[in-house]
Formats: structure tokens, sequence, C-alpha cells
């Protein structure tokens, strides 16, 4: 039999980062994924943004995510022979009052790493008119179906991938066995799923249902992502990903012509250009109701730990709080920050 330290259960964001985290620190890892399962990943855009529009702050921890998260895609860029990650600057059309705020953080030395200017007219043809365009630095986007079939393809060739379904209810699960492999630790980064799985209903889940467009705009500039409650994300060949929506109901990963067509509405008033729709995705996005990711170990169960929740951060948060969960499992003193253990879903 062979005998491993960790078993991780779920090949998304979470789980591959987490997988690269134990197996480039030479820690015996193997990913049980079931193919069969959606993953938000794959439907993701992808995209980083430093900043949040609609109170104008930093997003949560960007100072200390940003340069661990650069790193790791690097790294990795480099272990894969692919590129995958990609700076681009992003354009925020203002109002009036946005633009006054903007002005004001611009002076601020906090925001300075992610504001690069504030013009009068769009750097780039087709934009509406607004009264003013904020340019961000620090945005970019990760090419999420790329970077997880480059994965996929180095854990099949480093026999690391198992692609099958995992059970709690296995009668081999308590004695720490699957398929004739005995682990040590077994981490839990099945996304969404887990807000059904059985040790783990404690965690206050939130999960939201997100749909997103490719379109083809032959005339719209790649030089930039433009957001304003829509994003436009260049992918290459005048293509560019569009979207999201949000939904709390209807949780399947079945595209629907109401989300379509509230993105081509936003869209429409953001960009004046002609623009074919190719695809139509949507995903279901893994979201804490305090929309923190959840790390930690269960209380009843000394070797089952949990990655998960990166919601629509993921991106940003993955590379960092896979080395916080690399520590977790290898290091029984290491406390993790409050914000993020799964402690603080135990019912007092």
């Amino acid at each position: 039999m062979k005998k491993i330290e960790v078993l991780i259960v779920g090949q998304g964001l979470a789980g591959t980062l987490l997988a690269f985290e134990l197996h480039l620190a030479g820690v015996s890892v193997r990913i049980v994924n079931n193919p069969k399962k959606s993953t938000a990943t794959r439907v993701a855009a992808g995209m980083v943004n430093p900043l949040v529009f609609k109170r104008m702050t930093k997003s949560w921890m960007v100072d200390e995510l940003l340069p661990v998260m650069k790193k790791r895609y690097r790294v990795l860029e480099e272990l894969l022979r692919e590129r995958f990650y990609f700076d681009l600057p992003m354009i925020k059309p203002l109002s009036e009052q946005e633009t006054a705020l903007w002005q004001e953080r611009k002076t601020d030395e906090r925001f300075a790493p992610f504001i690069n200017e504030i013009c009068e007219s769009s750097p780039v043809d087709h934009v509406f008119k607004s009264n003013a365009y904020g340019i961000v630095k620090g945005s970019g986007y990760l090419k999420t179906g790329l970077f997880l079939d480059a994965a996929k393809r180095y854990f099949q060739q480093k026999e690391l991938l198992i692609e099958a379904d995992f059970s709690v209810q296995e009668d081999d699960f308590e004695n720490r066995v699957f398929q004739n492999i005995q682990f040590n630790k077994i981490v839990f980064c099945e996304g969404h799923y887990l807000k059904t799985h059985p040790l783990f209903d404690f965690i206050r889940l939130q999960p939201a249902k997100g749909e997103v467009l490719q379109i083809y705009a032959p005339d719209l500039s790649e030089e930039y992502i433009i957001n304003r409650r829509v994003f436009v994300l260049p992918i290459g060949d005048h293509r560019f990903k569009v979207g999201s929506t949000y939904e709390w109901k209807d949780l399947t990963d079945i595209p629907t012509e109401e989300g379509k067509n509230s993105i081509v509405d936003r869209l429409k008033d953001l960009i004046h250009v002609d623009f074919s729709i190719e695809q139509h995705w949507a995903g279901v996005r893994p979201t804490v109701i305090d929309r923190r990711p959840v790390l930690g170990k269960n209380p009843q169960h000394e070797h089952v730990f949990v990655f998960n929740g990166l919601g629509t951060k993921g991106v940003m948060l993955a590379p960092y709080f896979a080395k916080q969960m690399l520590w977790t499992l290898m290091k029984g003193n290491h406390i993790l920050p409050k914000e993020v253990n799964l402690q603080r879903f135990y019912k007092s």
C-alpha cells in the first residue's frame, strides 16, 4: 500500500495551488478529482482588481496578497512552461462624485501603488463619455482554464492525480485509505460542494451563481480591462470575457437567457462598438457569508482539513492562503488568522 502525507480532494484553484505548495515543499501528496463535477474556476474570468470601486477602498489584504500571487504564478509558469498570468491596467469610468473621491485617494500614499492616473478622456475608443476615467495599476488576469489544464497535465505526468469520486461515507475513510493509498491527512477543496459536506455543514457557505460571456469585438482596444457595472476583459484575438451576474437561488451551472441579457444591457451602457457573442458560461462561486476564505482543521477529526471559500477574489487569494494551509498541515503550532480560520463558525 502506498503511503502519503496529504490527500487533496478537488482540483479547482484552491486544490491546485495547495497541491503545488505541498509538492514543491517535498511533501508527498495526491489529488482526487471528479472530472464530472463543475468548478467555478474554469468559468471565472480570472480577473484581479486591487481596488473595491463601490467604496473606493483597497481590496482586503491586497498589499500582502499581490506580491505572493505574482511570485507564485511566475514560478508555476516556469515549471509548467506555459504563460497564464498577465498584468493589464484597468479603466474605470467615473461620475463627478467618483472623480472627487479618486482624486482624494490619489494623494493618499496607501493608494499610490494602485491608482495610475485620472484622465479627462478615455485612453481607448468606443467607451461612453464619463466625467473622468480612473486608470488602475496592479490589475490583471489569470487564464484559469489554461492554468488548470497545464496543472492537470503536470499532475498526471507525476502520477499525482486520481480522477475519481470521493466520499466520506466509504468504510475506508475512517482508516485513512483511498484506492490502496494510505494518507495521513486529507484536505477538502471542493468549492461550492462544501455546502452539503457532512463534515463541514457548520460553515456558512453562501454560494453564488455567476454567468460570463465571451464576445468578439474587432474594433475594441485590447490594451485595458474596462470595468463599470460590468467588466470587459481582453483574452486575445479580439476576444473578451464580459460579466458577471450574481444569483443565489438557481445554483446550477446552466447559463440563462436572463443572465445573458443582464450582461448585454450593462455592456451596451459601457461601450458602443459592434460585437458578437461567441460563448456563454455559468458557474457557482464558493462564497462564504463573511466574504473570507475558510481554512483549518475539522473540530471532530484530527486528520481532516478544509481549504475553501475563495469566492470572487480567488486568483489573488489562493497563492497566499495555500501557503498558510501548507504551514497549518506541516507545522503543528501554526496559528491561522482569525478572519479565515474555520473556528469562527464553531457553535458556541
